[in-house]
């Protein structure tokens, strides 16, 4: 085949399109041969380019090639003595169709590819601020598989994209997605073969199972084409941001990290999702991030970062800029909430701080439920963890739950126990969606989705795995009730401020911001003998004429509330108590004291008279 070589630019590690030259750009780190191995879409080979010293300079070789036709063009890197994907192919062949069997005696070879959509995006990002935002953790596949789609829109970004307008008017903002980029979903381990004329070598054995969420080794810079389509799935995945855009959403990237990558490969990573697909934010997972550089990066200073731990100078550092965009993403405010509802020694004071958590130059993520535990169903219907199909005798999983079951392991046709649970699935969600920092909600949890207690489905790419919308009325209440908690919220911004609460009246306006009332109002002092706290927001703070009241009851038995006398004209209206979660607006007949029933919560709203 005839074609045409000269030295490339060293600019651009990957593969650069200029015209009908691609520049392919690799790093190599020995002496060995490097060959450029090209095949077509098929995996046919085309051609073997081999590379002399000439096209290299330290530890890069560059090359322009020209005479294929890139877009029909697949390749393989031979360097430091191995063949290999690039690790900055922007597109893989060979994984077309999700664990697709044939793959097994392919031995589940990949191939670099080329990106060559030029896609012009037609909304810019909406740039929520922190204290607007509402996040929806889900999955891809797990999302729209039992949707009642057609099989073509299962599993896929065309069925993602029907579903989009629905997490829009439940009053979603922030779409967290698993991981989209390129992995392989099946999981093989190596085995030995004997040949008589060489070495025993390791080839892929029979797959054993599926890596459903896509932690762990990936080709990190590629859309994964399973779920965007074979056909430009670049493409098809910068259409699925852009329409997230469109309806005022933004789309933050879960990407986890293999501990040998260098720390410049991630930030060519993350620079590469906001270049080229305007991707809002990341929730990174891995050990020994270089979050000191990712925090500090120039072009990152405006996508929004989630991570379980910052250092704390890095996150003191931030004061100098005015955009927050570093947010402590862990389990901190889920394990006291647990503890004080499934009377596992929970600490009143520990809840009261995870409650106002909040830093103005930085922020923090508050869930009840998160994909590596338990669905916010299962914390109130398993005291135990059920992970045996997983194939790891029950081994894995966190064995840290605070879980509790309510009588009866599982699935129950109780009443007393169904109606026990459902009032601690929507006390969750109120503490959740009242909490000071950013509330994020596990996909399904609104709808009563469950794992049958396995609170590691890692592996689980069937109907335990996949995310279940009930069509049971409770549950269709329940989602009902998360909307109406959400637009709570959201009317409601002195739950949110982007400041922290500093627990008196600096602004003079007659009550403090935030404030703790118990049997006897304006309570100074919280001790962990406390299993409730009455909440009182000042809506003054946030240019509101209401005041919000939030009275938390983790006793068993009903407890009640001294209600601070209001200012003006103002009375006090219940909103919703979690024990029935409905909403209304009901004025109080006492205005000194309100009754709280056992494991639930209720709200208040101070505000003049109809």
């Amino acid at each position: 085949m005839n074609y045409k070589l000269s030295p490339g630019d060293y600019r651009t590690l990957g593969v650069a399109l200029r015209g009908d030259t691609a520049v392919f750009t690799f790093e190599v780190k020995t002496d060995a041969k490097v060959v450029i191995h090209l095949y077509d879409r098929k995996k046919k080979p085309l051609e073997k380019i081999a590379l002399d010293e000439s096209y290299r300079m330290g530890r890069l070789y560059s090359v322009a090639i020209k005479g294929f036709s890139w877009e029909e063009t697949a390749y393989l890197l031979e360097r430091d003595g191995e063949i290999v994907v690039d690790p900055y192919a922007t597109r893989i062949y060979g994984r077309e169709r999700w664990a697709e069997r044939r793959r097994v005696k392919e031995h589940y070879r990949v191939l670099s590819g080329i990106a060559s959509s030029r896609y012009r995006f037609k909304h810019p990002s909406p740039q929520i601020e922190a204290s607007d935002m509402i996040m929806y953790k889900l999955h891809m596949r797990g999302f729209t598989m039992m949707r009642g789609l057609t099989e073509e829109l299962s599993g896929n970004v065309s069925g993602m994209k029907r579903k989009l307008k629905e997490l829009k008017e439940l009053g979603v903002t922030s779409l967290e997605f698993l991981p989209l980029y390129e992995f392989e979903e099946m999981q093989y381990r190596l085995k030995t073969v004997e040949e008589t004329s060489r070495k025993p070598k390791l080839v892929p054995d029979e797959a054993y199972g599926v890596n459903y969420w896509g932690y762990g080794k990936a080709d990190y810079m590629a859309p994964k084409v399973a779920y965007f389509g074979k056909e430009h799935p670049e493409q098809q995945m910068k259409e699925m941001v852009d329409r997230i855009h469109a309806l005022g959403m933004e789309i933050i990237m879960e990407i986890s990290f293999a501990p040998e990558l260098s720390a410049d490969y991630m930030l060519d990573v993350l620079h590469h999702w906001v270049q080229e697909y305007h991707v809002d934010g990341f929730h990174l997972l891995g050990y020994g991030l270089p979050m000191e550089r990712i925090a500090e990066d120039a072009l990152l200073g405006r996508t929004k970062i989630f991570h379980d731990h910052f250092d704390g100078a890095i996150l003191e550092r931030e004061k100098q800029y005015k955009y927050k965009h570093l947010f402590v993403y862990d389990q901190a405010f889920l394990y006291p909430l647990r503890k004080l509802q499934n009377h596992m020694d929970g600490s009143i004071i520990e809840f009261a701080n995870m409650m106002k958590r909040q830093n103005e130059a930085y922020g923090f993520v508050n869930y009840a439920a998160n994909n590596n535990g338990f669905t916010l169903r299962d914390v109130y219907s398993y005291s135990e963890k059920h992970n045996d199909s997983n194939g790891e005798e029950n081994r894995d999983g966190d064995n840290y739950n605070f879980s509790h079951n309510y009588g009866q392991e599982g699935e129950t046709k109780s009443k007393a126990i169904q109606n026990i649970r459902m009032t601690h699935i929507r006390t969750a969600l109120t503490t959740v969606l009242t909490g000071q920092g950013i509330p994020l909600l596990l996909a399904g949890d609104e709808a009563g989705n469950s794992q049958q207690g396995n609170n590691n489905a890692y592996c689980q790419d069937n109907e335990l795995g996949w995310t279940e919308f009930s069509r049971q009325k409770r549950f269709r209440e329940l989602r009902k009730f998360t909307k109406n908690m959400i637009a709570f919220r959201k009317e409601h911004k002195v739950l949110s401020l982007p400041k922290p609460m500093e627990m008196s009246d600096y602004k003079h306006k007659g009550i403090p911001d935030l404030s703790y009332h118990g049997k006897e109002p304006w309570t100074m002092w919280l001790s962990d003998d406390m299993k409730s706290i009455g909440i009182l927001y000042d809506g003054a703070y946030a240019g509101e004429e209401s005041d919000v009241m939030l009275l938390f009851n983790f006793y068993f038995g009903e407890d009640s509330f001294a209600l601070p006398k209001l200012n003006g004209r103002r009375k006090w209206y219940e909103i919703m108590n979690t024990t029935d979660g409905e909403f209304k607006s009901v004025l109080l007949k006492n205005q000194k004291e309100q009754i709280v029933p056992g494991g639930s919560v209720t709200i208040l709203v101070g505000k003049k008279e109809h």
